[in-house]
């Protein structure tokens, strides 16, 4: 890219950030307000089955019970941390590395009154790990398969044989819904940031006559282009950070820790420069301030919405999944989540939901170009 498009392109968004601190105070208590209030009202619903971690052992090993497994998985309720035999799975029960063992029994799935699904898991947080059992009980049902129940056992008892149910002392592991909400929340922030940063700036210069004063000058459209992505980009990210910052503090975790920070940072900024792009691209062919705000807000809001930034898309009617796999900021919400309930972000995970934004990010600024070219 040519070096006078650049310096240009900083020489714009320096203008713009003057600006933005010449305001700064207003703008991020503006951006702050609603996602404060999530935070508030639902943030503190209090513990979840989100993301609980279990171990499966498959003795059935048909394609009922293969796809029974894979049911538990498409919610958020479970993360199935893999195949195991039944002495391993005790094993990582023991030790805290799981929440709950699932035994599919030969007989799965039984028409018949006898349990084909036998559990081993925690009674020291029944409350936590209830849920868990009533969410794996009406996958089963689905199956006409049933999940069967017993007494706890202490944790040095005895473990009775597999023709019974298992349920081991050991720490369940819980997860709040405020730790599940962040990720909607970060990305509605970023959303909104960029949605309104760049693009409100462009209809403000050209209803100001500012456009017109930078056309006639050597400096190229491109330029304006990158030089408003960048400060929309730029203010998205504060506002982000400042979300994340009250989530900690009113007690949400990475798992991830500082790495998972960096994580985030990195989703934050790539959905933000695709969503300037859109923002610069809605502001090329709207020329009122009035008319854009109605339009950028129908389409964020219901972006925001079916990514899933209170409840699993997977949960939802049929039609609401498949538009949800085609909303950037799904992959957005899904990226952050991992970082925020998993602890780690697996390499299938990073390659999709990075791959879908960048791809979002490129189309978004090259589009945005074109068109500025075309009608500016």
């Amino acid at each position: 890219m040519d070096k006078n498009i650049i310096d240009d392109a900083l020489t714009i968004f320096k203008r713009e950030m003057i600006i933005f601190r010449a305001n700064w105070k207003s703008n991020i208590i503006r951006s702050i307000i609603f996602p404060v209030v999530i935070l508030v009202f639902f943030g503190n619903i209090g513990n979840g089955t989100f993301n609980s971690p279990v171990a499966v052992t498959n003795l059935a090993n048909n394609p009922q019970s293969i796809n029974f497994i894979n049911a538990l998985g498409n919610q958020r309720s479970l993360t199935v941390k893999g195949l195991v035999s039944e002495s391993t799975g005790l094993a990582m029960l023991k030790n805290g590395t799981i929440s709950a063992l699932i035994v599919i029994l030969p007989n799965f799935p039984s028409a018949t009154s006898t349990a084909s699904v036998y559990v081993y898991y925690s009674n020291s947080n029944l409350n936590t790990i209830g849920a868990s059992i009533s969410y794996i009980t009406s996958i089963a049902s689905k199956f006409d398969a049933k999940v069967g129940s017993t007494s706890t056992l202490g944790l040095n008892e005895p473990v009775p044989p597999s023709s019974q149910v298992k349920l081991v002392s050991t720490s369940a592991v819980s997860i709040s819904y405020l730790d599940f909400l962040v990720g909607g929340v970060v990305a509605m922030v970023a959303a909104f940031g960029a949605i309104f940063g760049g693009g409100v700036s462009l209809i403000t210069d050209r209803q100001l006559g500012n456009l017109k004063m930078f056309l006639v000058t050597p400096i190229s459209s491109m330029a304006v282009i990158l030089g408003k992505t960048l400060y929309g980009t730029v203010a998205s990210v504060i506002y982000a950070i400042v979300a994340l910052a009250i989530a900690t503090a009113m007690g949400a975790k990475i798992a991830m820790g500082i790495a998972g920070l960096a994580w985030i940072l990195a989703i934050i900024v790539l959905i933000s420069v695709g969503l300037s792009g859109t923002a610069l691209i809605l502001a090329t062919k709207i020329k009122k301030f009035e008319v854009y705000t109605i339009i950028a807000n129908a389409i964020v809001l219901p972006l925001w919405f079916l990514s899933g930034a209170f409840f699993p898309p997977s949960s939802g009617p049929a039609w609401m999944q498949v538009i949800s796999k085609i909303d950037p900021l799904t992959y957005a919400v899904n990226g952050i989540r991992y970082v925020m309930l998993d602890g780690y972000f697996p390499l299938n995970a990073i390659a999709l939901d990075f791959g879908v934004m960048i791809l979002f990010t490129v189309v978004a600024v090259f589009v945005a170009v074109k068109l500025f070219k075309k009608t500016i």
